[in-house]
């Protein structure tokens, strides 16, 4: 065998991870990258990104290299947003070219947001095999033109909307971290606890509307049930200080932060969570079993956290709150009826649990971490598949 022959095949196999910056599509990548530690990890991503992914990183001995590509949405309607949004995917695509010539990844999967085109038309330029990984029940804009290029495009939902002109489609779920499928293995639909436990998170977007709205209301519930509740809320910084004061002159026992490291544990504790319906949170909450009152996004892109939030809802697994409702009073007659009927809790708890079942079957009774890996495993192992012919 000749000598570059023999370093080829022994090189450790390298995958090349691309996604935009928010959690909803780093999360299931560096779920991911914790089922395949023994490959050698090209990532590319913002700025917002490389933060997520060097704090994930750290204290571990994986192999990885990041690459931070500046690239804005091209949706702006100002036309010299636009421009210089296309510049910026132009630079973007030569800056991967030249990563893909010296890395020689075997794989690339896409997680979705602008940052991510680039890099996966780069590998499709040079015939290297790519995965789309979709979070959401209607495929993305980015994730829209990527899925007409790429080997395949992997679903969070079994029926995800928008989907035109893609050939291979696999359910593969959404990724997340072992946390929430522990808590969800272990899930005995407790509700006796006391304090009663209420998770709030909403995200770095919208938030304000959780800090004021959900807070005030909370705060309005009857003192018989304020005295039998825990809050444990996510906030703006902005915002920390008033939240703060509204739950202690209300005496209602509450841990507000602007961040939560360990929150898995938080759901684990949780009896009920009301958050946003992005794809990462829908996914934990699908694994951990938790049931939830959802209020989605009202100017997500394509209405997809509404989207999102309607497979529970169809499969009376959760509950949705319009936030432009103009009956303001739906939450709140939402959340005392919970509280007075706590058994519906079990109810929606088993729901999921036997949801996740059925979605489980469909995957070979493997978690989308283990399914996903799998696909990636197949995909490169293929002779057929993957062989560069250009770079």
């Amino acid at each position: 065998m000749k000598n570059f022959e023999m370093t080829n095949y022994k090189r450790k196999k390298v995958l090349m991870l691309v996604a935009g910056g928010t959690a909803g599509h780093i999360y299931p990548s560096l779920s991911l990258i914790n089922k395949m530690k023994n490959f050698k990890f090209i990532i590319i991503t913002d700025q917002r990104g490389r933060v997520y992914y060097e704090n994930f990183f750290e204290n571990k001995t994986l192999n990885f290299k990041i690459f931070t590509h500046n690239v804005k949405s091209p949706s702006n309607k100002k036309l010299i947003y636009k421009i210089i949004s296309l510049f910026q995917i132009l630079i973007s695509l030569l800056k991967s070219l030249l990563i893909i010539v010296s890395q020689k990844p075997n794989l690339a999967i896409g997680f979705g947001g602008y940052p991510s085109v680039a890099p996966i038309l780069a590998a499709k330029i040079c015939t290297i095999p790519s995965i789309i990984h979709e979070q959401n029940a209607i495929v993305g804009r980015g994730n829209k033109l990527l899925s007409k290029i790429s080997n395949i495009l992997a679903l969070s939902f079994l029926e995800t909307k928008n989907i035109e002109n893609v050939k291979n489609t696999i359910f593969t779920g959404n990724p997340v971290r072992q946390e929430f499928e522990e808590i969800g293995d272990n899930c005995l639909y407790l509700i006796s606890d006391k304090p009663f436990t209420i998770l709030i998170y909403g995200g770095s977007l919208g938030a304000s509307f959780f800090s004021k709205q959900v807070t005030s209301i909370i705060c309005s519930l009857p003192e018989n049930i304020r005295k039998e509740i825990k809050i444990i809320q996510q906030v703006r910084i902005e915002d920390l200080d008033k939240v703060k004061n509204n739950y202690r002159v209300h005496k209602i026992e509450a841990e507000v932060s602007t961040f939560f490291y360990n929150i898995s544990r938080k759901f684990e504790i949780a009896q009920l969570i009301i958050t946003r319906s992005g794809g990462s949170s829908v996914a934990e909450i699908m694994a951990s079993c938790k049931p939830a009152i959802f209020i989605p996004l009202p100017n997500s892109f394509d209405n997809h956290q509404y989207e999102n939030a309607k497979f529970f809802k169809d499969n009376n697994c959760g509950w949705v709150i319009d936030q432009n409702s103009n009956d303001k009073n739906d939450f709140e007659k939402l959340l005392k009826n919970i509280l007075k009927n706590k058994k519906q809790l079990i109810k929606k708890s088993k729901k999921i649990a036997d949801l996740s079942n059925k979605l489980l079957n469909l995957r070979e009774n493997k978690t989308p971490s283990e399914y996903l890996s799998d696909l990636v495993l197949k995909m490169i192992n293929n002779p057929k598949v993957g062989r560069s012919k250009v770079c």
